[in-house]
């Protein structure tokens, strides 16, 4: 069984590893952003709300599955 869920979290790390890495960069230029250009700011809000739900549905199984593995 153990074997299974190294497998799992391998197989979700590959996974969420790109998606985390996009989601923490984007972040940064996201919250900077609402000091610089309000108008950019609001019309990118949307896309950075779905890549915040990507990152969270990915990162939930990953977490479950990984969790006692350390």
């Amino acid at each position: 069984m153990k074997y299974i869920r190294i497998l799992f979290t391998i197989i979700f790390g590959v996974i969420y590893w790109p998606i985390n890495i996009l989601h923490t960069k984007v972040q940064r230029w996201y919250f900077a952003e609402k000091k610089k250009d309000k108008v950019a700011w609001y019309l990118f809000t949307p896309f950075y709300w779905i890549l915040v739900f990507i990152t969270t549905i990915i990162s939930v199984p990953y977490e479950m599955v990984a969790k006692d593995l350390h």
